[in-house]
């Protein structure tokens, strides 16, 4: 997907590779688990982009204090991180969630982790009772009723975050152009993935504009995917990754 070797041969990208690799053989020794089809590890190679572009490193960003994943689907990515060594939170929601989080549990008794799963619903009033150096959210966004309330919750308990979510220029049937308006579209039940649980697709404009009205400075961006992007076709599919910092001071 990169042609950049230097993101390729990443450590970061290197060492998520071989840890995908101890996962996939605990995975496949619990077929009883309807586990998550997607590959978090594919996220690598932008989230590296990112730090490279700003020339920080992860634990720069993590700033010796505790890592949340917001959205850990089975806690790849979690645990991936704690093997790096940070202490690391992971959110999901068991109402939603694929397996109900079994695939994470799993997971969690498998590695004998120390990484705290949470679950409750973002789309709650909810408030982190922890402070966090980096927070992730990766494909999060646009499952949330209320991304706003969360964005904003976030910048109140995490110094930084790395964002992502599908965006789109164009209408579903490309009659209207979103690109440069700060704009959000809002799925039918079925029409992305057949996921009920797919409500927000922001244009670009749109994506800034949230982040900055919830108190997140942009640091960072890629875009990864369709250049002619829109909110239903998979063919169409494009991400942005956001590097961010926050507003609000989260370490007081």
């Amino acid at each position: 997907m990169y042609s950049d070797l230097r993101i390729r041969f990443d450590g970061v990208v290197r060492r998520g590779i071989r840890f995908r690799k101890r996962l996939d053989a605990i995975k496949r020794r619990h077929p009883e688990v309807q586990w998550y089809p997607y590959d978090s590890f594919a996220n690598l190679f932008p989230v590296v982009g990112l730090l490279r572009s700003r020339g920080v490193t992860l634990a720069e960003l993590a700033g010796g204090s505790p890592v949340l994943d917001v959205g850990a689907g089975d806690g790849d990515l979690a645990f991936y991180l704690e093997s790096l060594g940070y202490e690391v939170d992971a959110i999901d929601n068991s109402g939603t969630n694929m397996n109900r989080m079994l695939g994470a549990r799993t997971l969690a008794a498998e590695l004998r982790s120390k990484a705290r799963l949470l679950d409750f619903d973002l789309d709650s009033r909810f408030e982190m009772q922890r402070r966090y150096g980096l927070a992730l959210m990766l494909g999060v966004l646009y499952h949330l009723k209320n991304p706003f309330y969360a964005l904003e919750q976030a910048a109140r308990c995490a110094r930084y975050c790395i964002l992502s979510t599908r965006v789109a220029r164009w209408t579903p049937d490309h009659s209207v152009g979103l690109d440069a308006h700060p704009l959000a579209y809002l799925l039918d039940e079925a029409e992305t993935n057949n996921d009920k649980t797919n409500y927000w697709i922001f244009s670009p404009a749109g994506l800034d504009r949230l982040v900055s009205r919830c108190g997140w400075s942009t640091m960072a961006k890629e875009h990864v995917g369709s250049p002619a992007s829109d909110p239903v076709h998979p063919g169409n599919d494009e991400r942005v990754f956001l590097l961010m910092k926050s507003l609000i001071d989260p370490h007081p």
